[in-house]
């Protein structure tokens, strides 16, 4: 197993969990390197992290500092320019979600990196922070039968602060793109058709969307509905998928399995351990399977291409609350 030379572009709020998850597996990736236009954060990544070669430049990080992968932790809306010139650099990309702004930015992320013989993957996390992969794996063996209907909810109060109030995409962007990534890839299908209806609330210091209503079909006859909201007093994160032979339920502490034979009474149960442990461990399972992927020469599933799936269901929902119709994906 090689270990991989990675530096950090942004190094802001969402680099600690990267820094986190990483600085526990040195057996696989040893950080060389940061850069971030600001003073204050290169100081607090070398005090908490031990990160000595730190830069306000990606000119300088590239120049100064030996390392092959590039962690881009910056805020979305000044990303493409940093991929361009990442790709023309030569270096590998993994970068924060979401890849981009819009599906024609993300596809062009795409073909730069492709056209430079460069690896792109995206932090899905939520595809091992949220019990999906468990999910995943009972639909794949048959234990639910044909999938009916998903419905999930995602409650909670949040303000944000920064540059994310700014944005005119905002909860969908922020924790939809968890979401709408980990309805297709436990489903292993992509959408039909996307329905959408967002509002803001006063109640949240934002320029965008607060809360938001989504219905989406699958082929096969699969129908997910998703409630999203950042302005509720309630909090709760649950998932539950109905198929022809069981019901699974989901949330961050538990997945229990009911079929038909168990009835009401579960026939099998997880435990799953406490959040705060769990996402920078489940930010490095994304890193390594895209590491895995470079080592072994192939697509990572995590990959960027993949992920345009993603950003067009995401694009789908807002284009769908803009014109009050159903988007055919």
């Amino acid at each position: 197993m090689k270990n991989y030379p990675i530096a950090f572009v942004g190094c802001g709020n969402v680099s600690r969990m990267h820094f986190s998850g990483y600085l526990a597996h040195p057996e696989r990736v040893t950080i060389t390197g940061g850069c971030d236009p600001s003073t204050e954060r290169q100081e607090h990544v070398t005090q908490q992290y031990g990160i000595s070669k730190t830069f306000s430049t990606l000119e300088e990080l590239v120049a100064q500092a030996d390392w092959e992968v590039a962690i881009v932790c910056t805020p979305t809306p000044i990303r493409a320019p940093l991929i361009a010139q990442l790709s023309s650099a030569g270096k590998h990309i993994f970068v924060e979600k979401p890849m981009a702004d819009t599906l024609d930015e993300a596809k062009n992320m795409v073909d730069l990196c492709e056209q430079a013989g460069v690896s792109l993957a995206v932090d899905q996390n939520f595809r091992y922070f949220y019990p999906f992969s468990i999910a995943r794996d009972l639909i794949q063996e048959g234990a639910l039968g044909n999938i009916l209907s998903i419905t999930h909810r995602n409650l909670t109060f949040r303000q944000d602060s920064g540059w994310r109030t700014q944005c005119a995409r905002h909860a969908l962007s922020v924790m939809g793109v968890h979401w709408l990534d980990g309805f297709r890839w436990i489903l292993g299908k992509e959408a039909a058709t996307m329905f959408c209806q967002t509002t803001s609330s006063p109640a949240i210091d934002c320029v965008g969307d607060t809360d938001a209503t989504v219905l989406i079909t699958f082929p096969g006859g699969t129908t997910v509905s998703y409630e999203q909201s950042f302005s509720s007093q309630v909090r709760q994160t649950d998932t539950v998928i109905i198929g022809e032979e069981g019901t699974l339920f989901l949330d961050h502490e538990h997945v229990i399995l009911y079929t038909k034979i168990s009835g009401q009474t579960p026939a099998r149960q997880w435990d799953i351990p406490k959040e705060n442990t769990r996402k920078p461990e489940a930010t490095y399972q994304a890193l390594d399977q895209f590491l895995t992927a470079l080592e072994q020469g192939h697509e990572p599933e995590n990959s960027g291409r993949d992920n345009l799936n993603t950003i067009a269901l995401l694009d789908a929902a807002y284009q769908s609350a803009e014109t009050h119709r159903i988007v055919t994906l």
